[in-house]
């Protein structure tokens, strides 16, 4: 299997994170990366490649030029925010660094420092990249990037996403036919589902963590289904705490079964593997093995199928769980 794959993670480095006041040392770093990669060079059958590099505007067609611009600025500190804009009708005008970290961001996870910008450039380019080349007839390929992308919004970073891989990624195949996005992150992608919410040519399909206890908690519930021309193209399938394949197992079936009642062109499954039950931030209990499982459904769909790189923050599991879901495939 082609691996696209972006070397200039590395230059993202957070130096910790905060938790509700609490300063802790940060799940989003590169070691995730490293162990990836080292568990598909063991399993074999993946071929490394990194991708070539595009322009700025292309990240346009989702994310506003404003917040690129901002993201692109040199950066000094930790870069992490610590007022957001308010009101009913915020208008945050951001002026200085400090009110822009806040009106660009929405959380307290997601800093952005000297080497962000890089490192999730990088990582866009390697999903248009792997887009560009479903398009042109591979049948799947993996991205292997981080930090992750599904969180980002149009104009905010949060959930350690910067811009949108798989949404971008999405919207570029969109352009050739329908898209179905499968998200099997256990965190919402409410980035990518605000993204598309009004329209009807990509489905989104959301296997993840009831919000109600898990992050992004403001996003990701089942009444969300679109809205004008996309209403009933958002499907989101929230799933209890501590859920295992007893209760994943169905819903994905649910998710599968609304894909090929759309019969879309393309696929692209955001693949987060933090649903493993040694996950220190996911909540769920599917063991490593289920992933492989998982692989063999998604391909069952018969779609040229593009699968980036999300979640997964145990450092023993997250390689032989990547490795497993893309063992069908290698």
């Amino acid at each position: 299997m082609r691996v696209i794959e972006n070397p200039s993670h590395v230059v993202h480095v957070p130096p910790l994170e905060v938790e509700e006041g609490t300063i802790t040392a940060p799940f989003e770093a590169p070691g995730r990366y490293e162990a990836i990669r080292a568990a598909l060079v063991e399993a074999g059958g993946h071929q490394f490649e990194s991708p070539p590099p595009i322009a700025v505007d292309e990240l346009f067609s989702l994310h506003d030029p404003d917040y690129v611009a901002y993201l692109r600025e040199p950066h000094e500190g930790l870069g992490v925010p610590s007022v957001f804009p308010y009101g009913p009708n915020p208008n945050p005008r951001p002026r200085s660094p400090r009110t822009r970290r806040g009106a660009y961001c929405f959380d307290t996870y997601t800093p952005v420092l000297p080497g962000t910008f890089e490192a999730a450039f990088r990582g866009a380019a390697a999903a248009i990249h792997g887009a560009n080349l479903i398009a042109a007839g591979e049948s799947a390929l993996h991205v292997l990037t981080r930090p992750p992308g599904h969180h980002a919004e149009r104009a905010r970073c949060g959930g350690y996403s910067y811009f949108n891989n798989s949404a971008l990624a999405a919207n570029r195949l969109a352009k050739l036919g329908p898209v179905a996005v499968l998200d099997l992150d256990v965190h919402h992608g409410n980035g990518t589902q605000h993204l598309f919410f009004d329209r009807a040519d990509v489905l989104t399909v959301s296997l993840h963590g009831d919000p109600m206890h898990l992050y992004p908690f403001f996003s990701g519930f089942a009444d969300e289904t679109g809205t004008g021309a996309g209403l009933g193209f958002n499907v989101n399938l929230p799933l209890p705490a501590s859920s295992t394949t007893r209760e994943y197992e169905p819903a994905l079936a649910a998710a599968i079964d609304r894909i090929a009642k759309f019969r879309p062109a393309f696929l692209v499954v955001p693949l987060g593997v933090d649903a493993h039950e040694a996950d220190p931030i996911g909540g769920m209990k599917l063991p490593t093995e289920h992933f492989r499982e998982m692989g063999r459904i998604v391909k069952g769909l018969g779609l040229p199928t593009l699968i980036v790189q999300e979640g997964g923050y145990n450092l023993d599991a997250v390689g032989p769980s990547v490795a497993a879901f893309l063992g069908e495939w290698a």
